[in-house]
């Protein structure tokens, strides 16, 4: 079985994903293809010491997780909340160093599936050149003490579940997933089937839209769903 997950935002006060990561590591040690799909660590909202010590922590994970699993091709797909540059450039390295794991910025296909985060549906402009403005202009700093507060409160209230589902209606969503994919040249009319993404901390299994079947598997957050998302994937894997 080959999975998805995203949105475990480690090392933030909200993540719960000790919660999860027994099964995480279980579903890795069975994988063929295990994709992590962004804002899997996130930097913005740490509470470890420094971001330097986040991104050290991070890589410790992401090392121990591949070569735990020989045997299983990794995918680290960036989000909005773990595009850190210096975290990007320690990937880059990590990757090198591991036969079995990638990275890719944006999105990555593999046969008739692709997986992305999916922050580009909440811009303007809905393509990899301002994607990658967004991304450098903000979550490089960690946020200060009265921000996680603030933030704690909106998650007590479960303030962040309403807002989430109202601000992310299925339709929208898949609409413009669709429109930055195939901005991005995907052809989406014909060679892909299903479309698995995160960002949104929304839920979303077997969504119909234009023929393609959109899939989230939530948030690992306090008071949101998560699930791991086992994906259908009928192509050839990443050559090394």
């Amino acid at each position: 079985m080959d999975w998805f997950v995203s949105d475990l935002h480690m090392f933030s006060r909200r993540s719960i994903y000790h919660e999860h990561a027994d099964e995480i590591l279980a579903r890795a040690s069975e994988a063929r293809v295990f994709v992590l799909g962004g804002d899997i660590v996130d930097f913005s909202w740490t509470t470890l010491p420094s971001v330097e010590a986040t991104i050290d922590a991070a890589m410790q994970w992401l090392s121990d997780l591949v070569e735990a699993n020989p045997n299983c091709q990794f995918h680290y797909l960036l989000g909005n909340h773990d595009c850190h540059s210096d975290f990007v450039e320690q990937l880059g390295k990590v990757t090198e160093s591991h036969a079995n794991l990638f990275w890719e910025p944006y999105f990555l296909q593999i046969g008739s599936a692709v997986m992305l985060h999916g922050d580009a549906v909440h811009l303007k402009e809905r393509n990899n050149l301002a994607l990658a403005a967004a991304r450098t202009s903000k979550h490089q700093f960690k946020q200060p003490e009265y921000r996680h507060k603030i933030y704690q409160m909106a998650i007590r209230s479960r303030l962040h579940a309403v807002v989430g589902k109202l601000a992310n209606p299925k339709r929208i969503v898949a609409g413009r997933i669709w429109d930055y994919l195939s901005n991005e040249q995907v052809d989406l009319d014909s060679a892909v089937r299903n479309v698995y993404f995160g960002h949104t901390h929304v839920p979303m299994q077997d969504y119909a839209f234009r023929g393609v079947h959109f899939h989230n598997g939530g948030a690992s957050i306090s008071g949101l769903k998560f699930n791991m998302l086992p994906m259908q994937l009928d192509g050839e894997l990443h050559p090394r």
